[in-house]
Formats: structure tokens, sequence, C-alpha cells
């Protein structure tokens, strides 16, 4: 088995890679530079996912495509670049794909394109979907629904699944994404908790979620690799733990949703934000709590580490490398 990453050296990319390369699979890597630390049996091809010719005949005699290479980033000043990279990225990718005569392709989205809910006991599915104004104001949503519009048209010429994993923890996350929490409770004395919750897993669950998709998946489906719906109450208690602090922790309750967000807007007109913008603020306010039991009963698969192994894991890679 001989398989193509592009993202390889992001945060899910990389892990896919260790756990590919432990399965037996040949790996070729999409790069848009360095190699960056892959392992040296790693085949590493340089290619820009929005220029088809710059990829050549990279893929070609790859039997499986996972594409997880994507611009992260709220910035609404960012959203052109997003929706050409994620969007129109994995439509080139794709046909790419169906050039080199890849058996099966993987695109990797998020579950944000699910959309989010006012109750903790409304979970979504891949049923669900994310609303018009929602991602007319959130860049990389529309980014992602693009991605999977791409993958839906394209799945009328090609074997294509997508999976949707929800916020994922763990080792590895060098851009500290989900680590930005981490390293906020770490740092802080007091700590506000938003009313909201959301759905956390483990960077190597999801590896093996991608695997399973291609491999036992259904062509235009997509799957949620989701973990467990935690309140951010939770979340945050588990954090501290994991990292050895005791903040003292401020509830904020549902009125506060409105203010806070108009402190982000203020903040990104001062010096812009890559993460904290008015509409993340306010989703920490919602519930994203998501249902992986497509994923369970059609691929076999299910989140096993625990979210607290997970931080674990996450802190100890965080101290390792100084970026705390």
């Amino acid at each position: 088995m001989r398989a193509m990453v592009t993202g390889a050296t992001g945060f899910i990319g990389r892990r896919l890679i260790e756990y590919l390369l432990g399965e037996g699979v040949e790996v070729v890597a999409l790069v848009r530079g360095e190699a960056q630390g892959l392992p040296p049996s790693v085949v590493c091809s340089c290619g820009d996912v929005t220029d088809g010719a710059s990829l050549g005949d990279a893929g070609r005699g790859c039997d499986r495509l996972y594409h997880l290479a994507a611009r992260i980033s709220f910035d609404p000043a960012q959203r052109a670049e997003l929706l050409r990279v994620n969007g129109q990225g994995t439509a080139t990718v794709l046909a790419a794909a169906r050039r080199w005569g890849i058996e099966r392709c993987v695109v990797v989205s998020s579950a944000c394109t699910l959309g989010l809910s006012g109750s903790a006991a409304d979970v979504l599915d891949e049923g669900s979907a994310a609303d018009a104004p929602a991602a007319a104001r959130n860049p990389y949503l529309a980014s992602k629904l693009a991605a999977e519009d791409a993958a839906r048209e394209a799945s009328g010429e090609q074997w294509v699944a997508v999976v949707n994993p929800t916020t994922v923890y763990g080792a590895g996350d060098w851009s500290l994404n989900s680590g930005t929490l981490v390293a906020k409770v770490a740092r802080s004395r007091v700590v506000p908790v938003p009313s909201g919750g959301s759905n956390v897993v483990d960077v190597g669950d999801v590896a093996s979620g991608v695997v399973a998709a291609g491999e036992r998946g259904q062509s235009g489906c997509r799957y949620v690799l989701g973990g467990a719906n935690l309140p951010f109450a939770e979340i945050i208690a588990t954090i501290a733990a994991a990292v050895g602090r005791r903040p003292v922790c401020v509830p904020l309750p549902r009125w506060m949703r409105g203010p806070m967000a108009a402190a982000a807007w203020a903040a990104g007109k001062l010096g812009g934000g890559r993460f904290m913008t008015p509409q993340i603020v306010g989703d920490l306010f919602a519930f994203k709590y998501y249902s992986s039991a497509l994923a369970e009963r059609e691929l076999g698969w299910t989140a096993r580490v625990p979210f607290r192994e997970s931080i674990a894991q996450a802190w100890a890679f965080y101290e390792r490398e100084g970026l705390v």
C-alpha cells in the first residue's frame, strides 16, 4: 500500500504519517518546502495544492490520498485566501488524484461545518449543517464548506469520503491550535469559563479514523470523528489538573456573550487576530456537541484516548519543546 498525504507537516498530518508507517504503508508527503523533520522513509514532493501543474506526478502509483492541507485562520481579512487554499485547493488536489489514478481519497474537513447549538441536549451529526449567517461571519467555516462542496462534486467521478474531526488535542500541536487554551490555563491565575461546551478528541484517534474512512467508508459520505462532549468548565478543570495549576475559575453567564464578542472585535481592529474573533468568542457560549455514531457503526472506529490522557501528553510535549 502506498499513500499520499497533503498537509503532512501539520498537527494531524504528522500523526497520520506516524500511524501509516506503523501499518507498513509507504508514504509520499506533499510539502511546500523542506520536509521539516518528517521520518526519513517518507518520500517528500514539493508542490502547491492551489497549483495543479506544481503537483506533477507526485501521487502516481499511490492507492490512497489523504488531503489535510489547509490554512487555519478566523480573521475576516483572510477570507479570500482561505477560500483559495481550502476550497479551490481541495478541488485541485482531487482533480490530480483522478489523473494519478488513486483508488480512494479522504478529505479532512472539520466538525464546524455541522454547526453548533444553544443546548447541551442538542447533539449534532452528519445530517446537521452550519447556517449561512455563520458562514458569512466565519471565513474558516466558509472555506471548509467549500472544501466539502468540492469533495461532494468530485465523488460523482471518483471515490471520495470526508471526515469531520472535532476539537483535537494531543502531542505534536506545534502551532498551539487547541493548545492555546492549555497555555491560557497554565499561565493564568484567573480563568473565565464560558457557559458552552465542546467535543474533544485525541490526535491519535483522529489519525486512525482518517485511515478507517478510506478503508471502510462510503464514497460521498462524511464521518464525524469525535470523543467526549464536555462543558468548558470540565475541559478547563481537566487542563488545570494536568498542568498542575489551580486558577480561580470565573463562570461567564450567557449575557456576557455580546460584550466579549465586542471586545474581540476591538482587539482585532488593533492588532488582527488568527483565533480571537467575535465569531469564535461567541461560539464559546454555544455547544459544539457531536455524535460519532455513524463512524462507529460503518467504520468500526471509536475514540479510545481519554481527554485527561490526551491533555497530559499535550502538556508534556509543550514543556519539552518550550512552547509554553
